[in-house]
């Protein structure tokens, strides 16, 4: 009786056309509270998803939380009053919209897909639950890609690159291009990572998702590493004395930081470091090709072009995905001497005996 009760109280204020998610909420939070003697909870959008990502810093490494807090606010604000109703009520329409809004906002497809990403794991750990029938970011599409992607440095480049830098960038460029180092672990390298009598530098990759353990990373220096550093004068004797006593300071970002300064070293080089403009239909985006990361592309891809398997490519470079794809450029010549290699189908030449 008082669950026909309820329902006769729901299809009054449906007839009436006042009938809304808070009426329903409380109708049905009624039924069920009177027929089992507890009270249901239907959680908001905001406490759901922020309780969320609270959860994944357990698990993510710190940089991984960032994001997922990033996209979660954004998705909050572009559902403005609606991200106080439950998150039962969310629809495909709402995350469609957020995606368009984020590439509006002048970002690449590829950061928008990403910022969907985050909200469809979240919305599926919500299904999991049981707390809705279905995942609404299941039925929006990814974007197609249109990012540019990261361009070797050419050898010239290098060179002119060198020319330019001080004492402690031509170190920095020489550990980027020779293996491939990211520009803050090559930053904070120190004399106790470097065994001149090995040949080898071993370090902690600053690049580790969390809860794994830590595992240093030792690789053998180049020999354009080894000249550098042979050559290097030693202001400290203690063996956590940083190889770059100033750049070690700096932080990545800023206007002052190790990327930002780098960049500034590309202009006194005569180095361009835009594709070009990629227009949107929010606004104009800088698409830049060209930068210290790309030193991790010039190594692999050097070591591609002189036959190191791609095995070894990976161990030296640190990855575990098929990502490492995405460092390797194979120059034509290298690629037209594999062509080369398969015999002519118009003019076979004899076997050899």
């Amino acid at each position: 009786m008082e669950i026909c009760r309820g329902w006769e109280r729901a299809a009054r204020k449906g007839r009436e056309g006042s009938l809304t998610e808070v009426h329903v909420r409380k109708v049905l939070g009624e039924i069920y509270e009177r027929t089992t003697g507890e009270a249901i909870k239907f959680p908001t959008v905001t406490d759901f998803l922020n309780g969320w990502v609270a959860s994944k810093a357990l698990t993510k490494s710190n940089s991984t939380v960032r994001i997922y807090r990033d996209a979660v606010n954004a998705f909050l604000t572009h559902l403005g009053n609606r991200s106080a109703l439950s998150i039962a009520s969310i629809t495909a329409h709402d995350v469609e919209t957020f995606r368009d809004q984020q590439v509006k906002a002048g970002k690449a497809n590829k950061t928008a897909n990403l910022a969907l990403g985050v909200i469809r794991s979240a919305f599926t750990t919500a299904r999991k639950q049981q707390l809705m029938l279905s995942n609404p970011a299941d039925a929006v599409e990814t974007l197609p890609e249109n990012s540019a992607t990261r361009s070797p440095f050419t050898r010239q480049q290098i060179s002119d690159l060198l020319k330019v830098a001080d004492t402690e960038w031509q170190g920095m460029i020489l550990i980027g291009v020779c293996h491939g180092l990211r520009l803050g672990d090559a930053a904070k390298l120190t004399w106790a990572d470097v065994d001149l009598g090995r040949k080898s530098i071993s370090f902690f990759p600053q690049k580790v998702r969390r809860g794994a353990k830590p595992v240093k990373t030792e690789i053998p220096m180049h020999t354009d590493v080894e000249n550098y550093l042979l050559n290097l004068p030693v202001k400290s004797k203690r063996p956590d004395a940083p190889l770059f006593p100033t750049l070690s300071k700096l932080k990545i970002s800023g206007f002052y930081g190790l990327s930002t300064t780098f960049t500034r070293l590309m202009e006194q080089a005569g180095i361009q470091r835009e594709a070009g403009t990629e227009k949107t239909k929010g606004k104009g985006r800088q698409v830049f090709t060209l930068g210290f990361h790309s030193f991790r592309h010039t190594a692999i891809s050097e070591m591609a072009n002189s036959g190191v398997s791609k095995e070894r490519r990976m161990k030296l470079s640190g990855h575990k995905s098929n990502v490492h794809e995405r460092y390797t450029h194979h120059e034509l010549e290298t690629l037209r001497k594999d062509v080369e290699r398969v015999p002519s189908f118009v003019n076979p030449q004899p076997p050899h005996q």
